[in-house]
């Protein structure tokens, strides 16, 4: 009924690889978005969408909105880069400009699938064979922050249905694993300077009370679950040895599978922080940059999205982009698939097998690892604990082609990502229009959301007041996944 909206997408698909073509050379890092946000909403615009822009503090993130009546779908897009990261569209590595930033998470993809899903179902909307809202969610910095749980803290989703979104990757697949819940923060110690040599009985070292923090941490790390992880580096050490560090701080992730689980150890760290202070009679502040949720994905909406993602099929790769995936993959690391391996089921082993050999996905993988959490993490998790929400890959990259990769920059400019992001589009877009069209769903997603979620609902990670990190722009080294 519907497939001629993903065959609208279709035939425009030259605007959407511009757009997306243009969203990977700007190559912007999060919340410094300007030119890539900026792009998208007048696209929106144009198109007859309501656009409000400057959502939640974010100067960068936006809601654009087509329709008036129930239900309303959100559809959720990123276009963050990565820095350092440059890297042109050739299977071999050539930053075009050293140093600077590159899509190596594809979402210019991202960003770009989202947009074309949004227009193909407002044309539905417009011909009057569905009814109901969609949105798209312009969402910032999800490399670097949680700009989503900011976003919704604005309240920006309590009004919303179904979330809708996707990722590129190396599969096409449902994604039915979680991801694990986190909080990014700096500790940031104050001490007393003082000629190292001449005069140490005047200082008072922070980066001692570093030192000291980081063994403390360290011992807890026997009396935590094995599941949890806490990972840190020193970002400010001193400037000389022959002067007592006044300032010094490290940066810490607490990652656990479930959100209490973070709350616990991350209480257990800032005790830990507290005593380093007390051991070098030094001042310490805390610098919270970003928390997030495990994701927590609702079963009937994944179910809508799989049998979309099975009727619109995989991407079709031609004879240059298998050229090009044959060269890109001799460039990876070896043993890539190893941690891939140890997720699958031994009843789908020897598709496994066959699939991961190949350079390209050419099929559609059946969904796999449900109760078992990615070791990653991402703001698209918050969104899942506000309202049924479902996310699915396709194929951009070449196969086991790593995270933040230059491989991924390389695919994401060029046709492999393209026609994954197109296969992207079209499947948002037909189970947006599903939902519009079988409201009976709604209320299935809805009672399964609020049975799993009745004796522990969504509290906000952060801090009360916290306001989008900003003064963390200058150094863009923060990443957080």
């Amino acid at each position: 009924m519907f497939e001629k909206y993903a065959k609208w997408i279709e035939e425009n698909r030259e605007k959407f690889i511009k757009i997306s073509d243009k969203i990977w050379e700007y190559a912007e890092t999060g919340l410094e978005e300007y030119k890539s946000s900026e792009l998208l909403i007048k696209t929106l615009e144009k198109d007859g969408f309501e656009v409000k822009k400057e959502t939640a503090d974010m100067k960068t993130s936006f809601v654009a909105s087509y329709g008036e009546s129930f239900p309303i779908i959100a559809i959720l897009g990123e276009y963050d880069a990565l820095p350092g990261l440059s890297q042109a569209a050739e299977p071999i590595r050539k930053p075009i400009q050293e140093g600077t930033p590159g899509h190596g998470c594809g979402h210019n993809l991202l960003g770009t699938g989202s947009l074309a899903a949004v227009m193909a179902v407002k044309k539905a909307i417009e011909n009057g064979e569905v009814k109901g809202t969609v949105r798209y969610y312009g969402c910032p910095a999800e490399e670097t922050f949680n700009a989503k749980g900011y976003m919704v803290n604005a309240g920006l989703f309590e009004d919303v249905d179904i979330s809708l979104t996707w990722h590129p990757g190396f599969l096409n697949m449902l994604n039915a694993m979680s991801a694990l819940a986190m909080n990014s923060v700096i500790f940031r110690f104050y001490g007393k300077t003082a000629h190292a040599a001449g005069d140490p009985q005047n200082g008072r070292s922070a980066l001692d009370a570093v030192e000291l923090m980081n063994i403390g941490v360290n011992y807890m790390r026997e009396h935590m679950i094995n599941d949890a992880r806490v990972h840190y580096i020193i970002t400010n050490g001193g400037k000389a040895p022959n002067v007592v560090p006044d300032e010094a701080e490290a940066w810490y992730f607490v990652r656990a599978p479930q959100r209490h689980q973070v709350d616990n150890l991350y209480e257990r760290v800032v005790n830990i922080a507290k005593g380093a202070t007390l051991m070098t009679e030094t001042e310490m502040e805390i610098d919270f940059l970003s928390g997030t949720y495990n994701a927590v994905y609702n079963e009937v909406v994944q179910e809508v999205i799989s049998s979309k993602l099975n009727e619109v099929g995989s991407p079709k790769f031609d004879s240059t982009d298998k050229k090009f995936a044959k060269v890109l993959i001799k460039t990876l690391p070896p043993n890539t698939m190893e941690g891939y391996m140890k997720l699958i089921p031994p009843d789908l082993m020897d598709l496994a097998k066959a699939v991961l050999n190949q350079p390209l996905n050419k099929v559609i993988i059946p969904p796999m690892g449900r109760g078992q959490t990615l070791p990653g993490s991402t703001d698209v998790a918050d969104i899942t604990w506000k309202v049924p929400c479902a996310e699915f890959m396709t194929a951009c990259e070449v196969m086991g082609s790593p995270g933040h990769s230059w491989q991924n920059v390389a695919t994401s400019g060029m046709s492999i990502g393209h026609k994954g992001m197109l296969t992207a589009g079209k499947v948002l877009t037909l189970s947006a229009l599903e939902f519009m069209d079988n409201t009976d769903l709604l209320e299935k997603a809805w009672n399964e959301f609020n049975n799993v979620h009745k004796d522990n609902r969504y509290t906000s990670p952060f801090p009360e007041g916290l306001k989008p990190p900003y003064h963390r722009l200058k150094n863009d080294k923060y990443i957080l996944d």
